[in-house]
Parts: C-alpha cells; structure tokens; sequence
C-alpha cells in the first residue's frame, strides 16, 4: 500500500509498505481504508520536525494526520461493520496511510449527508463542543477566544449559539471576511499581549476566555491579564513544555483554569455531526483549500503559513 513518511522536516515522500489485513485486527479494532484527512495546528510541530514528548511518532510512515474520514474495510467492532464511513481521530496520527488499523472508539458511523471531505469538520466540531461541555453557562456571557485559525473559529461559533452575549476573536490574522459567519461580535486584529493591556473597565472584560492558540506560555499569561474577576479560562491549545503562570492576578482575580482533550469521542463525534448538519453555513465555510495526497507537502506548507482567506486544509487520498 502506498504510505507518507518524512525524510526529514518539513518534507514528504511516497513509500510503498505491507498493508495490514483482517487478520492482524483484535476485538474493538477495524482496518479502514483512508478518503480524507484534514489537517491540524497540532500536526504543524510534527511536520516540521518537532518531537512531541506526549505522541513522539513525528518521523513514522504515516504521520502526521489524525482527522480522518474512512471506509471500513473489515471489522471485530459490531457498531462499524465493513463498507460504512466513518469520521474520526487515527491514533498516533498515522493516517497518511492508504490502509490502516485503528480502534473502533475512535470513530463515529457517518449518516451519509455529507461528502468525504467535508465530513472531516465533524472531528474539530467535536473537540469544541467536548470543551464547551466542561464549561461554565456562557447564556448572556461575554466570552472571548484567542486565536481565529479553524479551531479557534469553532469555538466561536459555537459560543454563540450556545447564547454568549458578545463573542470578542483575537488574532493578528485579518479574519474580518469569515468573522459574521463564525460568531464573532467583536473582531480584534492584533496580538494578546496588546489585547490583553487594554484600559478596560471590569465590566467590559470578557467572563470566560478559550485560549486556541498554544505553544507558548504568555497567551495564557495574557488570557489571565485580560479575563474579569471570577473568569474561567480553558487552555486548549497544545502546550509543548512546561508553562510558568502569573500566579499572584490568578489567586487576587479568584480565576478558574481548566484544561485538557476529548475522552469520549463516540459521544461528541455523533453530537458535532447533527451540530454540522443544524448549521451549513460550516460545511459552506470552514474548509477553504483542497489538494490530493500527492501535493501533502504543499497542503502542509500552506497549513503551516497563517493567512486570511486560509481556514481548514483537507487532503483527499488521492495520488
């Protein structure tokens, strides 16, 4: 079977290795054969050559991918019997892959109204609304989110049709063409340090913040400056090494930190499904660039490059 692998960062090659077969499945596990994949910020440290201590596969044939879409091609899972499509997070992001055996926990049963590649907005829609379920009420809140990449954008759709008063989006990307379609109220176009100095009343300061950015400690730092008293902050941008907080404000604004990835993935992956399919203007919207698998290196490139006009990046399988 054809596979990806690095040979070094920030590159890919084609590589043909055995392809695993019905008979190497154990019970809960299915053997799928890739239609699309989408790319995430978290795939861009991977890419460019970056070991991440908590998934250190960067530089394994097949990674990085995790957002996939797939048909099942043989089954020991009862709920994904062979020939349905699925959606769903390949583990240790091996999904460059044109075959590939994965656990059937990790997957959700597509109803068939959308295409292979638009089906990959169902895995980041259910990664923010397993987030916003650990949440506090954000009916009549003002929410900020930091960070407008796809993720980001999510979030602020979903908090406000979850009944956030006024959805403030930071981000030093120009998002002003997709800011109406995404939830935003309140679109600042510059960096959180600048954002989060501003000479606000309490009042005006957002209750509850998601920081989707990661990678770097001071947009935590400036999420906790920015945040009114009694404030919830989520981290869900991946944090790549230890983060040192600005305790004292943190104690004195009595804030609450919250943090962490989605656990039950059957749940959410079924509930962001019906969420897509209640609210189009996603699957419209969110996906902005398309390449086949043979230009993976430039699909890669582009993700990795912020730009206005450039959301979500899916790959199909196709060489």
């Amino acid at each position: 079977m054809w596979a990806l692998r690095q040979p070094g960062p920030g590159r890919f090659e084609r590589v043909e290795v055995p392809a695993p077969t019905a008979g190497d499945l154990r019970d809960g596990e299915v053997l799928l054969r890739l239609k699309a994949g989408a790319i995430c910020g978290s795939d861009v440290p991977k890419f460019l050559g970056h070991l991440d201590p908590d998934n250190p596969y960067t530089g394994h044939v097949g990674v990085p991918l995790h957002e996939i879409v797939a048909e099942v091609v043989a089954s020991r899972a009862d709920a994904l019997p062979p020939g349905c499509r699925v959606v769903g997070i390949a583990r240790t992001s091996h999904g460059l892959a044109e075959y590939l055996i994965n656990p059937a926990s990790l997957l959700h049963r597509l109803d068939g109204g959308l295409d292979d590649v638009r089906s990959t907005i169902v895995q980041p829609v259910a990664t923010a609304l397993s987030t916003l379920n650990r949440m506090p009420d954000v009916r009549g809140a003002r929410v900020a989110v930091l960070g407008l990449g796809p993720l980001g954008l999510l979030f602020t759709h979903a908090l406000k049709s979850r009944g956030a008063d006024r959805v403030i989006g930071v981000d030093r990307v120009d998002r002003s063409d997709v800011a109406a379609t995404f939830g935003v109220d309140e679109l600042v176009t510059t960096n959180t340090r600048q954002w989060a100095d501003t000479d606000w009343d309490d009042d005006k300061r957002p209750s509850v913040c998601v920081e989707a950015i990661g990678h770097r400690q001071e947009i935590v730092a400036d999420a906790i400056t920015a945040l009114a008293p009694h404030g919830h902050l989520f981290v869900f941008g991946l944090p790549e090494d230890h983060y040192v907080l600005p305790m004292r404000p943190f104690f004195r604004k009595h804030l609450t930190l919250q943090a962490g990835t989605t656990v039950d993935w059957r749940r959410y992956l079924a509930e962001a499904e019906a969420y897509v399919h209640e609210h189009p203007e996603l699957s419209a919207s969110y996906i902005t660039h398309v390449f086949p698998m043979s230009r993976a290196q430039e699909a890669y490139e582009t993700y990795a490059q912020p730009a206005a006009g450039r959301l979500k990046v899916a790959l199909t399988a196709e060489f």
